[in-house]
């Protein structure tokens, strides 16, 4: 399991389902394990297709049996995590889940905004790149979506067609809001 939300959150919902295995199930947690990369230096992956091959096999060899008093606790993880119903989540280190609002990246959405008309798809990636915590495009064109729905993002273009049909930018106030911010910023 990587570093991630996505492996964290699949843990968590695979525990209960093999409760009858009890002792006979790996882990491989890769929470701060050095891989070599292919120029041959070291680093820390925070998803399993970041390892070569050769190394992942490597790395099999530190598996170690899921205890029983994770078999015993984890599950309620799980049940924690279904009842709070968060649409984001987000790993705060170790095997921490916590849910956030739906909005949590549109602050990392408008940062990639201008006053410029751009592609949506050029936002998409340019946000999908320079994030910290990733998601995935299907979700953050939707929050480009919603912000558009709310004044936030002016659009032309058709946004039912495709994602490379619209060209977005900030809208007129918040440009303004952003562009007197840079200026005190300046002073």
């Amino acid at each position: 399991m990587g570093q991630n939300q996505h492996d964290v959150t699949g843990y968590y919902w695979f525990m209960p389902q093999f409760s009858d295995y009890q002792g006979r199930v790996m882990v491989l947690f890769l929470n701060n394990l050095p891989f070599i990369n292919e120029k041959g230096h070291i680093f820390y992956p925070s998803w399993l297709n970041e390892i070569q091959p050769k190394e992942f096999v490597k790395a099999k060899r530190l598996a170690r049996p899921i205890t029983l008093s994770e078999f015993e606790i984890d599950p309620d993880e799980w049940r924690k995590i279904t009842e709070e119903n968060a649409i984001v989540r987000i790993l705060e280190g170790g095997k921490k889940i916590a849910g956030k609002e739906d909005g949590f990246y549109d602050s990392e959405i408008l940062k990639n905004l201008t006053g410029e008309w751009q592609k949506a798809t050029r936002v998409l990636s340019n946000t999908l790149h320079r994030m910290k915590i990733k998601t995935g495009d299907v979700f953050i064109m939707w929050r480009i979506k919603h912000l558009i729905k709310e004044g936030k993002i002016d659009v032309t273009g058709d946004i039912n067609k495709g994602w490379k049909d619209f060209d977005v930018r900030l809208a007129g106030e918040k440009q303004l809001q952003l562009q007197t911010t840079e200026q005190t910023v300046q002073q």
